[in-house]
């Protein structure tokens, strides 16, 4: 990016306008989707990331829907490395193969946003399907062998190419769910928000310039990790330990499945370590990484100032390690199956963290 210096009034306005941006998008979704839980219930999550999969903008949303997309955009990037194109769309709600969807029926479009034929911005609207195929309605399944039983997985595919649809692939997606009409009404409306989204960024930096709108960027990441290691600072050094538990797997039932963090804190910085969590489960409640990244997450920065609250971005993550062994409950691997995950055990991840970062600042709890 840029060295440029910045005046605070023109980093504030587009750090606001980016905030609208995304609440705009949500609003599109409101009135165009026929979903119930998407424009009724807001199952649904926006937010803006850097050309390198930095967070840039998540005002509102479901923490395990997004506030891990930084590793699905990052993963893209990766993927279709010199293949991404102004006008482009791509698609994914798979949780192991690159799209770090916190369960199946979260389906992702993803629009690169370019200036100039440069890759400045990109653009992610999430939100919960009315099914997702596999065995029953709605993508739920506890005794699924694997999460092939639970719906179609889509690993990030582009569907559409330059600002033409591949309506052969789109039509193959829908083909594989129920409601087959409803979901393409939604996803519809999914990609326009993606596209408001890229008028209102080139309409930014039509106005202020791309080095400029890219400098206040890194004024933003910059202001929020301060902000963030300044709140860490005010924690007792020390390491605080928890541990929540869901019921049962679904699956084998009575058995209670087990988060346990310890969060150590040492000047400004915090590891958040749930290495002590139950191994995966046969039974969907078992969480990937990113959605586990989005709830420790979403806990943690609820115990800082809540003035902070709509301004989260990579910044606010640089000083917090967030740590999950591989085939853990808290990080499973391919092919469990992930259905229940964003309640079990994202509300238990949510509830170990804050129990453990109440025993530092109890007025915060």
């Amino acid at each position: 990016m840029t060295d440029k210096a910045i005046d605070a009034t023109t980093v504030s306005t587009v750090w606001h306008s980016m905030q609208t941006t995304c609440k705009e998008m949500r609003h599109l979704l409101d009135r165009c989707c026929q979903n119930f839980l998407i424009s009724q219930l807001h199952d649904v999550s926006v937010g803006i990331w850097a050309a390198d999969g930095q967070t840039v903008a998540v005002p509102v949303g479901l923490p395990p829907q997004f506030l891990g997309g930084q590793y699905a955009v990052s993963e893209l990037v990766e993927k279709f490395a010199g293949n991404i194109n102004p006008g482009d769309v791509f698609l994914s709600n798979d949780p192991y193969h690159g799209g770090h969807s916190s369960h199946l029926p979260d389906w992702a479009f993803f629009r690169p946003i370019f200036h100039e034929g440069e890759l400045v911005f990109f653009t992610m609207v999430r939100a919960h399907q009315q099914d997702t195929g596999g065995s029953f309605p709605g993508g739920y399944f506890p005794n699924g062998y694997d999460i092939h039983a639970e719906g179609i997985c889509i690993p990030p595919t582009k569907v559409v190419d330059a600002g033409r649809e591949r309506t052969d692939v789109m039509e193959l997606v829908w083909n594989n769910v129920r409601f087959p009409d409803g979901v393409r009404i939604d996803n519809y409306a999914m990609i326009a928000a993606t596209k408001m989204c890229e008028q209102r960024i080139l309409g930014l930096i039509e106005s202020y310039g791309r080095d400029t709108v890219l400098a206040c960027v890194e004024q933003m990441l910059d202001r929020t990790e301060r902000a963030v290691r300044e709140e860490i600072r005010k924690i007792p050094d020390g390491v605080y330990k928890a541990e929540a538990a869901t019921d049962d797997d679904g699956t084998e039932l009575d058995v209670p499945v087990w988060c346990r963090v310890d969060i150590t804190i040492k000047d400004d910085e915090m590891t958040v370590d749930f290495s002590r969590s139950d191994k995966q489960r046969k039974g969907f409640v078992n969480s990937v990484y990113a959605a586990s990244y989005g709830c420790a997450s979403a806990a943690i920065v609820m115990t800082f100032d809540p003035e902070l609250g709509d301004y989260h971005n990579a910044g606010s993550m640089r000083p917090i390690e967030i740590i999950a062994p591989l085939g853990s409950v808290i990080n499973s691997g391919y092919p469990a199956t992930v259905g229940a995950s964003p309640v079990n055990m994202g509300v238990q991840i949510m509830e170990a963290v804050l129990d453990a970062l109440s025993q530092a600042r109890p007025e915060r709890a």
